[in-house]
């Protein structure tokens, strides 16, 4: 198992569906008919006339064209750009713009982050050099002192497991507390364990413990 433990800052911002009838054909009534003797009458015979033959045209050759080949999907970026790294455990806070445009083709990262309308939440980006059986994330869930300038009361205690990645895959997490909403509430990422071994706690899953 490799586990990293590390402290972010608070560089959170949160994250503010026809039938055919049928008809009788009418039986016609046969007539009667006269037949006439023909005197045979001797006709010339035609000459024979020279035809000339058509000259057959040769199609032109059908030119080949070369079929381009299949080109392999271009290996991701490493070390991606941007992240912080400890431990071969890369991360990061993403911005809500790419957020979104992550979330534009993954249909369960929208889902997430509509849950934050109502709650607060965070976000993260996290990679390993090796791949994760699956990741631990450990939040703090804090809001300014009212009483105390510059320092921040804790509201909270999140955990969150998210399922296993790829050898230098990057995973897009939401983090959803059980606090309610608020502009001055933050939760924020301070331990980070890509674990090599299986659990038999529910992968995903977030637990949220209040203070």
């Amino acid at each position: 198992m490799r586990r990293a433990a590390l402290v972010i800052g608070l560089c959170l911002a949160l994250i503010p569906a026809q039938a055919i009838a049928a008809t009788k054909t009418p039986t016609p009534t046969p007539k009667a008919t006269v037949k006439a003797t023909v005197k045979a009458t001797p006709t010339p015979t035609p000459k024979a006339t020279a035809t000339k033959k058509a000259t057959p045209t040769k199609k032109p050759a059908a030119k080949k064209t070369k079929r381009n080949p299949v080109k392999p999907s271009p290996s991701p970026k490493w070390p991606p750009l941007g992240f912080k790294v400890m431990d071969d455990i890369y991360y990061r806070t993403p911005s809500v713009e790419v957020m979104m445009n992550v979330a534009a083709g993954n249909s369960s990262l929208a889902r997430a982050i509509a849950v934050c309308k109502e709650f607060s939440c965070g976000r993260l980006q996290v990679a390993s050099l090796i791949g994760c059986v699956y990741w631990e994330i450990d939040s703090k869930v804090i809001t300014p002192n009212p009483d105390l300038a510059g320092s921040f009361l804790t509201l909270g205690m999140l955990r969150t497991l998210v399922k296993k990645s790829a050898a230098k895959e990057v995973v897009t997490l939401v983090l959803p507390s059980g606090a309610l909403y608020s502009g001055t509430i933050a939760v924020v990422p301070i331990g980070i364990t890509c674990h090599q071994d299986q659990t038999t706690e529910t992968v995903p899953s977030n637990t949220y413990l209040s203070r």
